[in-house]
């Protein structure tokens, strides 16, 4: 009798646990190596936790405001059917299109990531919503350059076409770098071959910071992979792990940092708790990672310190 009550309570407890719903929206798409690993740690974080919903937006390959506020409005279809005791979102497009329009103050508690720089255009924190903005280390970048270079005082910058979020990187790289009396020039392609003129006329910078490509459609990492090593010649830095095979010094912020803390903060309101006082934070760690062919190729010298703790990248 005591093994059947005690298994009966165990049902219960589980069928409790089951009948909690997550929905997780994200802003981009399947096979984006950035947001597919925040969707991993969520999937892997929740797991048992909650039944999981995804749902994606697809706003870094169809880039259009209209497009945006049509996805935006079939996830809140999806929320208004499921009625989640909590909502995850990732990237910038989700706050925008969907959260501060539709759910500022509502009782559906959001948990955010990946929005970058800052959350201020979207009014975060609500006092249902709260989460973790994603700050690049372009300050620390900056130095890693000056520490290997004769000097840096022109930064060209290389993001894709109609995409907010490269917009919003331009921005405050430009920003910060005037801090720093270094003149920061752009330019934004949306297809392979003005990527690869865009590579060229970079370089004639002193450092070219090559941003995300993901809304480039025709992209192929071994035609770009071999017009690099042939043409590299001026020191290239990105904050994206998946870009480090096209540049010489990478320190990258981490994605399961990203979906690590809204995992936490999901399981938080899960348990009963508010998100009321809870504050928006920035991500804290980074990664670094050298191309020793490409640094070889044009025969820049990084300091000992910085190679001895880098992630090498093979060719």
């Amino acid at each position: 009798m005591k093994h059947a009550l005690l298994l009966l309570a165990f049902c219960v407890l589980s069928s409790a646990v089951q009948a909690k719903e997550c929905v997780y929206i994200n802003s981009y798409h399947a096979g984006y190596a950035w947001s597919d690993a925040i969707e991993q740690e969520v999937r892997q974080g929740l797991q048992g936790q909650c039944h999981l919903t995804v749902f994606y937006m697809d706003t870094k390959r169809h880039t259009s405001e209209v497009y945006g506020k049509q996805k935006a409005l079939e996830a809140r279809q999806l929320i208004t059917r499921i009625n989640p005791d909590v909502v995850l979102v990732s990237d910038d497009n989700a706050s925008k299109y969907l959260v501060k329009p539709y759910y500022q103050g509502n009782a559906i508690p959001f948990v955010f990531c990946g929005i970058n720089w800052t959350a201020e255009a979207y009014g975060y924190p609500y006092s249902n919503a709260t989460g973790m903005i994603e700050v690049s280390p372009i300050q620390a970048i900056l130095r890693a350059a000056r520490e290997s270079l004769d000097d840096v005082n022109d930064v060209f910058f290389i993001g894709v076409k109609g995409v907010a979020t490269d917009s919003k990187e331009f921005h405050w790289l430009k920003k910060i770098y005037a801090q720093e009396g270094v003149q920061v020039r752009a330019m934004f392609v949306d297809n392979v071959q003005a990527w690869k003129q865009a590579y060229l006329a970079g370089q004639s910078a002193d450092m070219i910071v090559l941003n995300n490509v993901a809304g480039i459609a025709d992209w192929d990492k071994q035609l770009v992979q071999q017009f690099v090593q042939q043409h590299a010649q001026t020191f290239t830095v990105t904050t994206y792990d998946f870009m480090t095979p096209y540049t010489m010094f990478a320190m990258t912020k981490i994605a399961q940092e990203q979906g690590d803390w809204m995992v936490q903060l999901a399981i938080h309101v899960l348990q009963g708790k508010p998100l009321r006082r809870i504050p928006v934070v920035a991500n804290r760690r980074w990664e670094t990672f050298v191309n020793l062919k490409l640094l070889n190729k044009a025969n820049i010298h990084l300091p000992a310190e910085i190679l001895f703790k880098a992630v090498k990248v093979s060719p």
